[in-house]
């Protein structure tokens, strides 16, 4: 849970790879070999190269692997949204922050020691989790992943 007053951002890393069999498995592996432990992942085919979005346990650690080993990456904040599997938990996550005009730019869900996640990329960071922790929805920090 969130103190009162603290803001909430995930460090998110986008690495671009190139768009070949086995490099996202290369990839995965040397991660593993290096004590960082990835919690959530998307991947995004485009024609020259793949789009991989992690989220680790030890950012820092994962940023120092990737420019040691001449990595392109980006890195940014997003929120991290436990919700219910209820059917409609996903609509209201959307809907709360659509009716706050907060745009959200881009999403994707996992699950972290059994609880699901929305992994939620948008327009105004501090709108957003104000306007979420308002609404009574659990963020969960970066030092729990």
């Amino acid at each position: 849970m969130i103190g009162e007053n603290k803001l909430v951002g995930i460090t998110e890393l986008s690495i671009f790879l190139e768009n070949e069999p086995g490099k996202l498995a290369e990839l995965i592996k040397k991660l593993y070999e290096n004590d960082i432990i990835i919690r959530a992942i998307s991947v995004v085919e485009t024609a020259d190269y793949g789009l991989i979005l992690l989220l680790v346990n030890k950012p820092t650690e994962c940023i120092a692997f990737l420019e040691k080993n001449n990595y392109e990456f980006t890195k940014s904040s997003v929120l991290a949204v436990k919700f219910d599997e209820k059917p409609m938990g996903l609509f209201n996550v959307a809907k709360i922050l659509g009716d706050n005009k907060v745009n959200i730019e881009y999403l994707y869900l996992t699950v972290f020691e059994n609880t699901p996640l929305i992994v939620i990329r948008v327009d105004d960071l501090v709108k957003g989790q104000r306007v979420l922790k308002e609404n009574q929805f659990n963020l969960i920090e970066e030092d729990q992943l």
